[in-house]
């Protein structure tokens, strides 16, 4: 295997190229298995070492401060493909992202994401920003939050499983059952149903969707939809996929059936 050794000014000029690219998993409706959303996930397609991820782009986005930078270049990329979709008529009702702490507290973020949504012609509701799991206790980060949701643009937190701060459900259009609350839910005293029942009572009383991340078996989401949470992601429905691979997917329209 391959070192991996890159720079930051390797992924600066990466993002500058446009020569990244986003992956898609899909949100799906448990008790009919349509798609209703998916979230976007970047890669980046390195001519030496070839698809890298997360773990590779995230150290080099800290150590070169590029946190603007890749959130304009991922949302400039979800226009494009919602755009290319639309003009294909192949229906995404949500493309959710996660935008960087260091992003929501750029004194220009609204500016920012104004400036690409607009030239695109779209309406904002197509886009969900999963807001840093700090905003709900971090005005810096709750502020911002609130004036990207004015612009029309949806929000998403996974915060809302802490009793503490379930009265702020009505500041977000989806909350999100995390990877520890779905993966905990069969050990006992874990606490994961409870989280699940404080989440969906939430959403319930805000307006707002609950989708469960990180679901991986039939069990895990029969227990969830038992728990009143009817959206899923998940390995269960898949890997991240490239933008024609999750037309397939979607025009597949089948429930998995593996155990």
């Amino acid at each position: 295997m391959a070192i991996v050794r890159l720079t930051p000014r390797e992924l600066r000029n990466a993002i500058e190229d446009d020569a990244l690219s986003l992956q898609f998993q899909p949100q799906v409706r448990a008790t009919t298995g349509a798609l209703v959303g998916v979230e976007a996930f970047v890669r980046w397609p390195h001519p030496a070492y070839g698809m890298l991820g997360p773990g590779d782009i995230i150290p080099l986005v800290e150590q070169g401060s590029l946190h603007v930078a890749l959130d304009r270049w991922v949302l400039r990329a979800i226009c494009a493909q919602l755009v290319r979709w639309r003009d294909d008529a192949f229906d995404v009702h949500v493309v959710s992202a996660n935008i960087w702490a260091q992003t929501l507290r750029a004194p220009d973020v609204v500016e920012m994401v104004r400036g690409v949504i607009v030239p695109s012609g779209l309406a904002p509701r197509v886009i969900e920003i999963e807001c840093p799991r700090t905003t709900l206790r971090d005005e810096t980060l709750a502020e911002p939050a609130r004036r990207l949701r004015g612009l029309g643009l949806r929000t998403s937190s996974e915060e809302l499983g802490d009793p503490t701060v379930a009265d702020r459900a009505s500041d977000f259009d989806t909350l999100k059952v995390g990877y520890p609350v779905a993966r905990d839910l069969f050990v006992e005293g874990s606490g994961s149903a409870d989280a699940v029942r404080a989440i969906v009572a939430a959403a319930k009383a805000a307006g707002a969707r609950v989708v469960a991340d990180s679901v991986e078996t039939p069990q895990q989401e029969a227990a969830l939809v038992a728990l009143g949470c009817d959206i899923v992601q998940g390995y269960l429905y898949g890997p991240e996929v490239s933008a024609a691979e999750l037309r397939v997917l979607a025009s597949a329209g089948e429930k998995p059936t593996g155990s």
